[in-house]
Formats: structure tokens, sequence, C-alpha cells
């Protein structure tokens, strides 16, 4: 391939050169997939290579109509803050129709509560510097993971694994403390901030089984 042959969009028709065309996926059969029309795929990580123009426009189908799920179905009854002073966006719940979202990006796409089948808190730590002092109350929520003696937690995680789903997503890593390097008010956050999403899959779960 020369440095000005061209691609073209198999939906859009945009044609893309060589660099441009790099942002953009090889479809079964020959046909090209632009960057800016993959955007309208699901977030999954989705084998293009495998995939056909057919295959990719039920994928854009799907994730229009997810897309319409968040502007005129969802209904948000929680939201779940973080921050030193949770003031910070985390996450949204609608707990009528069993769904979250994830606040941490502009995403905007909606997952099921179904589909969680593991979530826990994961920390990065640090080793105490002379003279330095760490330490979480964490007698409020004991299902969460103590910081252990002598560090102090630098980023914390909230890490959620699903089950098949629409969208093709199987890990959610949500960053829970905002800045680079999280203070112990970001971190006592965090905590807090785990603890209402264990109670709401706690009641979700309790409501379910009724």
């Amino acid at each position: 391939m020369g440095l000005f042959d061209t691609k073209k969009c198999a939906f859009c028709g945009k044609e893309a050169g060589l660099i441009t065309g790099l942002f953009g996926n090889d479809l079964a059969g020959g046909a090209y997939l632009c960057g800016e029309c993959r955007k309208l795929c699901t977030p999954g990580d989705l084998k293009f290579s495998e995939m056909s123009v057919d295959d990719v426009k039920a994928n854009m189908a799907i994730a229009a109509a997810n897309r319409k799920k968040a502007t005129s179905e969802y209904r948000e009854t929680r939201k779940i803050k973080t921050g030193a002073y949770r003031d910070k966006n985390f996450l949204s719940v609608d707990e009528n129709h069993g769904w979250f979202m994830n606040e941490t990006d502009d995403s905007g796409w909606v997952y099921n509560l179904d589909d969680i089948y593991y979530y826990g808190l994961v920390f990065e730590t640090a080793l105490l510097e002379e003279g330095q002092y760490f330490h979480v109350d964490t007698y409020s929520c004991p299902e969460l993971p103590k910081c252990p003696e002598g560090v102090r937690i630098t980023d914390a995680k909230l890490k959620i694994l699903l089950t098949d789903n629409e969208l093709g997503v199987k890990e959610l890593n949500l960053d829970i403390t905002p800045s680079f390097s999280a203070d112990e008010g970001e971190i006592r956050g965090a905590y807090a901030c785990m603890h209402d999403f264990v109670e709401v899959m706690k009641v979700y779960k309790t409501a379910k089984k009724k």
C-alpha cells in the first residue's frame, strides 16, 4: 500500500489515508470501518476481523438501543459519590430497572446489575516513610479489605466483572480516587463509596428474592 492509498468506510463512505486508516478496522471480506463509525459500536473488545458488514450493523443497532435506554428510559434512584468530601460523581444507579452507569467518564453506557458476578476493592500501596502516619477507619464497612500495616494507599479502584452482556464488556476497573496520588481523605471517601455500592447490591439482590 502506498502512502496516499485510501480506504473507504463501508458505513459512512468517507475515505481515510494510510495514517488515518490505522484508527479504523478491517472487516471480514475486505470491508473497512473507520474510527468515527467505530464509536457507534458497543464498547466491548470486538473482533472486527471476524465480523461482516451486517455483523457490525447489528452491533451498531444494539449500541443505539443502549444509548436510547440511557436517555429515555433510565431513571436514577441513587447516586454514589467519592472524593474526600463525597462530591465527585462515581456511579449512577436505577434500582427499579436494575441498571447502573459509570460516571467516572462520559461514556454513557447502561449496564445491568444482574450481569455483575464479582466486585471488589483493589488498591495500590506505598511504604510509609519515616514520620508518616496513615490510618483508615473501616469499622463501619467490615466487608472491605483493611489497609495493611506499614503502608499507605495511593490508589483505589472498584473492579467489576460481568457475565456475557449486550455491550460485550467483561470487566470494569473504575478509579475510585480522583487524584493521581490519593491522600487520606480521598481514601476514606473511596471506602465510603465502595461501601455504598456494596449496600446497593445487597438491597437489589434482596429485593429480587422477594
